[in-house]
This record gives C-alpha cells, structure tokens and sequence, in this order.
C-alpha cells in the first residue's frame, strides 16, 4: 500500500470511534490521540484530517493527563502548546518580545526557557483555542512497546501522503517550525522516519477493533 491509500484507510479507520472535545471524557488511560482542527478537511478525510498524533511514550496510564498538559498545562510541558502559541502571535505581529530573537528562539518557543507575563495571556489563548477549534479522538493501546512504534510509523505515513495537505488558512503555517509547515501536521518529530506496512496496518486496524468493541460497542451497540 502506498502512503496515500494508507492514509485514505486511516482516516476511514479512525471514523468508527468517538470524538472527543475534554480530556476528562476518555475512558481509558493508554494509548494514541489523532488531533482534528476546525476548517481541516482533505481529499482523504472530507470530515476532517488529522492534523496532529500524540502519545505519552515514557510512562503507562498517563493518556488523559498527558491530554490535560496539551489543553490546560503550560507551554514547557506540550511541544503542540508552543506551535500553536508561536502561530497565534504570529497571527497578531512577527515582533513580539516572546518570539525574539527569531523563529524558534525565542523564550516561548524554547522549551524550559522562562516565561514572561505577556507569556500568561498566551496561555489562555491556546486553551481557548484548543477548546472552540479541536477535537480528538483515541485508540486503547496498552502496551508501550506497540504505541511508540505505531506513533512514529502513522506520523510518517501521515506526513508523506502526497493528496493531503493543510488549507491555505491553516493556522500552523504561521509556525516557525518548516515541517509542520508543509507536512500539515503539528508535529515535526518521526515525519522523516519509516512509514506503515501492511502487517503494521493490519496491528493498528486490530486495536481500533478492539478499542470500539470495548468502549463503543459495549455502551452503544
């Protein structure tokens, strides 16, 4: 299969489970999160691409939480609050103190550099944002081994589709970092790296089941 049948059939995968809009509503707490953004659809998902893939790689049982940094935490903890907070002031002026000296260097877009109080309002904009323009939805993967590889090989896989991209008023194009970009997607990690082969399709299409007929299929079926 080629990236972009892969990522046509993961879009549709992914269709059969729930959307979320508040951490506090995941079920379960290991596994992937696949991010939608208002206005972001594709010729591959018409009711909206994925435009970001998550995990919580180096500890077990912290999904939800890792969920609440993105929505609610502060920028040194979520790489995906300082993409979003960077094209937010870029939105606004490309002269912010918070963004010198330059793309990426500047103290809200350097992890663990301190932050101002201009920094604060920041923070609440991305929460607001965050809040009124995604959703995400998420597949129970509890065996750590198996979630940070198939992390990496979806990104990928996502990355290199050739039919998918970001519309041209997308607010990730105002990041400063160029692979999230052109990719369209707010990560810049794995994009590069090895994408889906079937036998590891055939995984991801397994845990989806078995996510549905556990939290889906039990509530509504």
């Amino acid at each position: 299969m080629t990236a972009e049948e892969l990522c046509s059939s993961l879009h549709t995968l992914l269709l059969q489970l729930p959307v979320y809009t508040s951490p506090s509503d995941v079920p379960f707490s290991n596994g992937l999160y696949f991010f939608y953004e208002t206005g972001e659809t594709s010729q591959h998902a018409p009711a909206g691409r994925i435009v970001r893939i998550g995990n919580h790689p180096r500890s077990d049982g912290t999904l939800v939480r890792r969920l609440k940094q993105h929505y609610g935490g502060r920028k040194n903890g979520s790489v995906f609050r300082r993409y979003l907070g960077g094209a937010l002031i870029r939105c606004s002026t490309t002269q912010s103190p918070c963004l010198m000296p330059g793309p990426g260097l500047g103290h809200w877009e350097r992890q663990h550099a301190n932050t101002c109080s201009a920094c604060d309002v920041i923070e609440k904009q991305v929460s607001a944002v965050l809040y009124s323009s995604f959703s995400f939805r998420c597949v129970e993967i509890s065996a750590r081994q198996v979630r940070n590889r198939l992390e990496g090989l979806l990104i990928a896989t996502l990355a290199n589709c050739g039919t998918c991209g970001p519309s041209a008023e997308w607010l990730g194009r105002n990041a400063y970092s160029t692979v999230v970009q052109t990719t369209g997607l707010w990560n810049s990690d794995f994009v590069t790296g090895p994408l889906l082969q079937e036998a590891d399709f055939k995984d991801f299409d397994f845990v989806v089941s078995e996510t549905v007929n556990k939290w889906v299929c039990t509530r509504n079926c």
